[in-house]
């Protein structure tokens, strides 16, 4: 393939990781404050929450999933070509491990020891053809409707609940201050409970990296074209739909939060990520470069990990948990990416990459490499 492909293709893959960044923290962004029940909210925090489930809820894990599949692609082809072990790819899992671990003693929602653990399992797919991973990864994915299908089907037949579970140990340590209190308590309870999580949901992880594994491994050889693109987009945002009118329809009800409404957000975070991805790879065809979302990719796991700073700040600074309104978490979230943009273009204007990211790679490779552009 030309050079220019392939820095075309880079640069999407910045652009998109950006993108769902943004994403991330407007989902993860209720919970760094404490979750409340729909029920309990003002009618503007409501629509938000409504607007949520719709746009975003599910949609940005499952794009992060397939970009972290993507990832490991290329990083293994790089190995290749360098002649280096594969085992080094384990090695860089080993280190983003720890990075969750650790992040797991400040917030209960870290993703990066599920990516790390998941991703020991694409080791075994080392040597796999492209439509070997695709049939894995469409089985596990299968194995997963089925699984919140069964979960819906039982929720409807003896009633749902709000799966919205407050923590007033959290709340208690926030108002009195005792982050040292907050942490061990991450440390015996919330870790434990976020690692069974894992192996909870792990099938579905692995399906979506070996999906985006597929995809970077069959656009290297053939990319598609403008038209299929298209098509792709509307098919999505059609086949969406359906799945956003029933979340529509259960705001609407006595449950706004319980687990029938799960199953329509992530069965729509399904399609929808299609449809962000594709039109995403549409308007930079057209043009657009996205620098932002590019910056904000590049520096993904810096940024991410600073989220987690920022609102730990933010709640033991006012002493507030689950009682600060979601509309100004929203704005809140959209100022802190909006200073992550900023910040993230200035300091890559000077390094190669996030200071995370220098870090992740330095233990990687087991050697200091410079970092200065």
């Amino acid at each position: 393939m030309k050079a220019i492909e392939r820095t075309d293709r880079i640069v999407y893959l910045d652009v998109l990781r950006g993108f769902a960044l943004c994403g991330i923290l407007f989902v993860n962004m209720p919970s760094f404050l404490g979750d409340r029940s729909t029920s309990e909210m003002g009618r503007w925090d409501q629509m938000i929450r409504l607007l949520f489930d719709l746009l975003i809820q599910t949609k940005f894990y499952t794009l992060f999933s397939v970009l972290f599949g993507a990832g490991f692609i290329l990083f293994i082809d790089r190995l290749r070509v360098k002649n280096k072990s594969l085992w080094i790819f384990a090695r860089r899992l080993v280190i983003l491990l720890l990075f969750g671990l650790i992040h797991l003693l400040f917030w209960k929602g870290d993703i990066l020891q599920t990516y790390a653990l998941s991703g020991f399992f694409l080791l075994l797919f080392v040597k796999a053809r492209p439509k070997t991973k695709l049939f894995f990864g469409i089985a596990l994915q299968l194995y997963t409707f089925f699984l919140y299908l069964s979960i819906y089907l039982y929720a409807r037949s003896v009633g749902d609940a709000s799966i919205v579970e407050p923590d007033g140990k959290l709340q208690e340590l926030v108002a009195s201050r005792h982050l040292l209190d907050y942490i061990a308590y991450h440390a015996t309870t919330e870790l434990p409970i976020a690692l069974a999580n894992t192996l909870t949901i792990f099938p579905e992880i692995l399906s979506l990296f070996l999906i985006g594994a597929y995809l970077m491994e069959r656009f290297t050889v053939r990319p598609p074209t403008t038209r299929t693109l298209k098509i792709i987009l509307a098919v999505s945002l059609i086949l969406s739909i359906p799945m956003l009118y029933q979340i529509v329809i259960i705001h609407q009800g006595p449950v706004p939060d319980g687990l029938a409404n799960y199953f329509f957000v992530w069965l729509s975070g399904r399609t929808l990520a299609v449809t962000y991805a594709v039109g995403i790879a549409l308007l930079i065809r057209s043009g657009r470069s996205f620098s932002g979302f590019q910056a904000l990719g590049r520096m993904a796991l810096t940024n991410y990990l600073s989220h987690t700073l920022i609102f730990i700040a933010l709640i033991f600074l006012t002493g507030a948990y689950e009682t600060i309104p979601l509309w100004q978490g929203t704005l809140a979230v959209i100022l802190i990416l909006s200073g992550q943009i900023v910040f993230s273009r200035n300091y890559l204007n000077r390094h190669r990459q996030g200071p995370v990211e220098a870090v992740w790679r330095a233990g990687t490779y087991g050697s200091k490499t410079s970092d200065h552009v």
